[in-house]
């Protein structure tokens, strides 16, 4: 097995690992205390939204025209070069937003204000991070970072809850602690990183007095940005205007039930690190056929495990927050599940479209796609929580609704331009059996055990798509045991 496939190994193990241990979290600690789960869950999000103005771009940047730099032994001069600008941008943005509260009495006011001293340390040890991070990935090592990048935090966010709620510590302390682990993992990336280099400085930046490659640099920087900025915007915005315009006990409730639809987005982890190289490769030889079937089979494939893992959620999900502290105040807000449910199996439903477009020379439509995303977020946001005082409820029409429009845009793009879509009569079957399996399991008795409930329901669910799947032949188990996934996928061993 080579470098690269060990590391991508490595590096599943390490985000499921990350992912068990925020879900089991989740379900049945972070319940205990909705409210300063929401105030953890306002910082992280807000810091996510900041930092892609202070790196700019250059994360990428190390990437992507790190063998320029090799061929003329500067790689490690623009690393430092970055780490600089790095430095000097989040001065800059600190000032600037400390000015802005001073003008403008309202910013002082917000939540974001109060919680300055948490958010802007944050800010700048994700910065670290995110640069260090891509650029370790030149060197080919990609499990370590991950555990730095997607582990820590969710320890430091359990760790702090330990503190506060349990052993009593100050709020104050606790979540100084919370951001002690993103100090932590920029630091541990910083010792990863001189362990495993080998260069050395030239002394010389001479790369960057060509007129030509500056102006390159630049816009690349700006296009990373700007696709940054829209991601983070587009995905993150929920839990930051949660907290500001309704309250951190919503926030957290709406965390835990993010959490528990974020079940459906588990096979992504593989299927994406295996999708890459064959996108890749067909683009590149214009085998837009093979691309299609390929593309129509990766999407039936997520979304038949989508519908089962929703399915299962919607038959269970009374009797696991019957089981879970607070429990009444996530029935309350079940609707969440069922609305935001809906629009993830959808975006699995699409499969990997954005990877489509990313691969090709079409790349930059992603980055303006990911603005109107962010546009149309924010947006939704403010009128269903402001104005029509929708609550979280709102919250999640606002992100259903702009992440269809946005998967639905990418569909139209990637048929017109590549005359490929991922759509199939086989979708209405499995669509149908997920909504009667659901309506099968509501229908039965409740037994006086919740627990027995919590077991039995979705089993019935997981048992009725066995046995359709003998009509209507959704997927070939005996294919899959006989070979892997990534060949049951790719036909390629």
């Amino acid at each position: 097995m080579g470098v690269i496939a060990r590391q991508g190994v490595k590096y599943g193990i390490v985000s499921y690992l990350s992912f068990l241990l925020g879900t089991v979290s989740t379900i049945f600690i972070y319940p205990y205390d909705t409210e300063f789960l929401g105030q953890i869950r306002f910082i992280q999000p807000s810091a996510e939204i900041i930092y892609p103005f202070v790196v700019f771009g250059l994360s990428y940047a190390n990437i992507r025209f790190h063998q320029r730099f090799k061929a003329q032994n500067q790689q490690i001069d623009f690393l430092w070069f970055s780490v600089k600008c790095l430095a000097v941008n989040f001065a800059a943005i600190a000032l600037i937003y400390c000015l802005l509260a001073a003008l403008f009495p309202r910013i002082a006011l917000s939540d974001s204000w109060q919680m300055r001293q948490f958010v802007l340390p944050a800010v700048l040890f994700l910065a670290v991070t995110q640069l260090f991070a891509r650029y370790i990935s030149n060197l080919k090592r990609v499990a370590i970072t991950g555990i730095f990048e997607n582990f820590f935090p969710k320890l430091g966010s359990l760790t702090a809850f330990l503190l506060f709620v349990y052993l009593g510590f100050s709020l104050k302390f606790s979540l100084y602690i919370f951001i002690a682990f993103f100090a932590l993992a920029a630091v541990g990336l910083g010792f990863y990183f001189f362990r495993l280099n080998k260069d050395r400085k030239s002394g010389s930046m001479s790369m960057l007095d060509d007129k030509k490659f500056r102006s390159e640099l630049f816009f690349f920087c700006l296009f990373s940005l700007l696709g940054n900025v829209g991601n983070q915007w587009a995905l993150r915005i929920d839990n930051f205007m949660i907290a500001e315009l309704i309250d951190y006990k919503q926030n957290g409730i709406y965390s835990i039930l993010m959490s528990i639809v974020g079940f459906l987005t588990v096979p992504l982890l593989g299927i994406y690190a295996i999708s890459g190289p064959v996108i890749v490769e067909k683009l590149e030889n214009n085998k837009l056929e093979d691309l299609n079937q390929f593309y129509r089979k990766v999407s039936k494939f997520l979304f038949l495990f989508g519908m089962v893992l929703l399915a299962c959620i919607f038959a269970g999900m009374d009797s696991l927050f019957a089981l879970m502290k607070n429990g009444q105040d996530l029935l309350n807000a079940k609707s969440v599940v069922y609305i935001l449910g809906s629009a993830t199996l959808f975006d699995l439903a699409t499969g990997f479209n954005s990877q489509i477009i990313s691969y090709s020379k079409h790349y930059r439509f992603n980055i303006y796609a990911l603005l109107f995303l962010a546009v149309i977020t924010v947006s939704l946001n403010w009128l269903f929580i402001v104005h029509f005082k929708w609550g979280i409820e709102g919250v999640a029409w606002a992100t259903a609704i702009s992440l269809t429009l946005f998967n639905v845009i990418k569909l139209i793009f990637n048929y017109k331009k590549f005359g490929i879509y991922p759509f199939s009569k086989i979708y209405i079957n499995i669509l149908a059996v997920g909504v009667f399996s659901v309506f099968l399991a509501w229908f039965l008795p409740d037994f006086k055990n919740i627990f027995f409930n919590l077991i039995f329901k979705p089993s019935i669910v997981i048992i009725f798509f066995l046995i359709s799947n003998l009509f209507f032949k959704f997927i070939s188990f005996k294919e899959i045991l006989n070979t892997n996934l990534k060949t049951f996928l790719t036909g390629k061993k």
